[in-house]
């Protein structure tokens, strides 16, 4: 996603952070849920409701933070497990560690082990979508330790090379460009939220503590000097497009795309191209919402979740 860059040394940074003290909203964000050992690794888990279970799987560069009015509204008949990937949000950010998706994947099966889930739905958003196909892939070989139950995917760019990058995302891609990357996202400070805006149809749901909560968790853990790290991820669609496209062709439990047409990211044209592809999957376009449609349009994904469960139950 977009993103600032601002004028303040790692002296400077470091020195700020050390004497951090959160804001009462993200204290608030931090009480709402656990931190528990998963995998070597304290991971931030988001928690709510009771009934058939639900996985949410978030996207770069955010949080789980981004489900939590989806959540909201699934957890009078749903057990929601939401979770923040290592390298985001409030779970370890670990210096010496690959990020890569098919690890990210043994998170979320290690997880759902730890919580005891046999099977479950799965929402997942951006970076998400590609760890979901990997549990496809994982679960049509017959190596997967839960049931993935029906699928769910928002806007994601599963189809790399159709994807509007933005200016920030291409220094990222670019190995020229890394060192400039890094130190982009080591003087990464102030708020990033504007930029993520940009990707939106309906900023302005993003409150003001929002924005805060937002900026907060990036730094945690000077998790913005991971992003260069965790971003290592977009190759990886590349390399392992034919995998995770074919999981999603071949799959044979129910599966949907609600994908919001305003994304300049993960275009329109993208969810259309992933419909063709995958012509068992219901497709739903959602127009009132751009990118962090988890966001932006909760309601509207719950309403299409709940109206798909109970179709195919």
């Amino acid at each position: 996603m977009e993103t600032y860059a601002y004028a303040l040394t790692a002296i400077q940074y470091r020195e700020k952070m050390a004497n951090y003290n959160y804001s009462p909203p993200t204290q608030a964000w931090m009480e709402s849920g656990k931190r528990t050992e998963v995998m070597g690794h304290q991971v931030f888990v988001y928690e709510k409701g009771s009934g058939p279970d639900v996985i949410l799987i978030h996207g770069f560069p955010t949080s789980c933070h981004d489900f939590r009015d989806l959540i909201g509204i699934l957890e009078g008949a749903f057990r929601c497990v939401a979770f923040d990937f290592l390298g985001f949000g409030l779970s370890d950010k670990p210096a010496a560690f690959s990020y890569s998706l098919f690890q990210q994947t043994d998170l979320i099966e290690a997880l759902a082990a730890k919580k005891g889930i046999s099977e479950a739905h799965i929402i997942s958003h951006d970076m998400g979508t590609s760890a979901h196909t990997e549990l496809l892939a994982r679960q049509q070989e017959g190596r997967l330790g839960f049931k993935i139950q029906t699928s769910t995917f928002l806007n994601g760019s599963m189809i790399k090379d159709m994807a509007t990058l933005t200016d920030f995302q291409r220094m990222l891609e670019d190995p020229q460009r890394l060192p400039e990357a890094m130190q982009t996202c080591a003087n990464m400070v102030e708020p990033y939220v504007p930029g993520l805006k940009k990707l939106m149809k309906k900023p302005e749901v993003i409150s003001e503590e929002d924005e805060t909560v937002m900026q907060e968790l990036l730094l945690y853990q000077n998790g913005n000097q991971r992003i260069p790290n965790v971003y290592a991820y977009v190759r990886e669609r590349y390399l392992h497009k034919e995998r995770w496209l074919g999981a999603l062709q071949n799959e044979k439990n129910p599966i949907q795309f609600v994908w919001a047409t305003g994304d300049p990211v993960a275009n329109h044209a993208m969810g259309k191209k992933l419909s063709e592809m995958v012509p068992q999957a219901r497709y739903t376009e959602v127009e009132d919402s751009g990118h962090f449609i988890p966001i932006e349009a909760p309601a509207t994904v719950a309403e299409a979740f709940k109206t798909f469960i109970g179709s195919d139950s």
